[in-house]
């Protein structure tokens, strides 16, 4: 009796491997324009995506200003967590110098998440977090080195660190400055789609112009962000903003990219020195209203981002 093995089809050797992990994207909120709302919508719109689609997100402080920062931690707790070390400072150098016009070399790799990381919310027992990554003044520096190529291993750190983030969770936000800055471009090789806010006025439109531009134009940005817009701040009966809305939505460039839904002006966006936190968890009138047109945002967001 043989003992050799019957035939085997390749066919039948082959065994299925589960398909790969979709990387999380990544969302820049970036205007060329300053005043567009873009820490309003990286505060209270991320906020209300991971409640209403418990999707774990990472919020990155990246303006120097540090307005996303302040806006949902208590200047106690930013000191403290600044005093630690756990800001973006960390992600960018392991220890910053004190200097504006240094920079610390052999920076090895970047810090795990949880290093430079704080928990806002947690959704029940999922295991889902909204986090964020606080920002510093320090990242200021950037500007003032006059030897970009110095920052060249400092960018790829950053670079490092999103794309680690992107295995872990669901989304990825980074509040960027409106400038066109090292971390500007920073965030640009970084992201794979770029949230725009616009207000209705000739101002933002040249901003969202702008910034287009500086995208097109950018070599190092080899697979360019895909680009969505937001109109921000609406009031209904303002004529002039409903003349901006219809010439930009009928724009050919333009047009495609903004969302359907609108997010209307509120007084419960606005800053407000005496609240700390997110605003649709205010116990106050109209919050239901406000929350409506967020899941409106929310729910065709999901869509560009690639979520059923």
């Amino acid at each position: 009796m043989s003992l050799r093995p019957q035939n085997l089809s390749i066919k039948a050797l082959k065994i299925k491997m589960p398909p790969p992990t979709p990387l999380a994207p990544v969302v820049a909120v970036l205007n060329m324009k300053g005043g567009v709302g873009k820490t309003t919508v990286s505060a209270h719109l991320m906020r209300h995506l991971f409640e209403r689609l418990h999707k774990s997100t990472l919020l990155v402080d990246f303006d120097p200003q540090f307005n996303l920062s302040q806006t949902v931690l208590s200047r106690s707790r930013y000191e403290s967590l600044r005093d630690k070390g756990t800001t973006v400072a960390t992600i960018m150098e392991p220890m910053p110098s004190t200097s504006l016009f240094k920079i610390t070399t052999n920076l090895g790799p970047p810090p795990d998440e949880d290093q430079v990381s704080t928990t806002l919310f947690r959704f029940g027992s999922s295991g889902k977090t909204l986090a964020l990554v606080p920002g510093h003044f320090g990242l200021s520096k950037y500007s003032l080195i006059t030897d970009q190529q110095s920052l060249t291993p400092i960018r790829q750190r950053f670079l490092n660190f999103i794309e680690n983030s992107r295995k872990t969770r669901d989304l990825v936000c980074i509040d960027c400055n409106p400038s066109s800055s090292f971390m500007t471009l920073c965030a640009l090789m970084a992201s794979t789609h770029i949230l725009i806010p616009v207000r209705p006025d000739r101002y933002s439109i040249l901003g969202l112009q702008l910034l287009d531009q500086f995208i097109s134009e950018l070599a190092q940005l080899t697979k360019k962000p895909k680009l969505i817009i937001l109109l921000n701040g609406m009031k209904l009966s303002n004529s002039t903003e409903i003349a901006v809305e219809t010439s930009l939505r009928s724009d050919a460039k333009f047009g495609p990219m903004v969302l359907g839904n609108t997010l209307r002006f509120s007084g419960l966006l606005a800053a407000d020195d005496n609240y700390v936190g997110f605003a649709t968890d205010k116990k106050v009138a109209h919050v239901s209203a406000l929350k409506t047109r967020l899941s409106k945002i929310t729910d065709e967001l999901k869509g560009h981002l690639g979520w059923q």
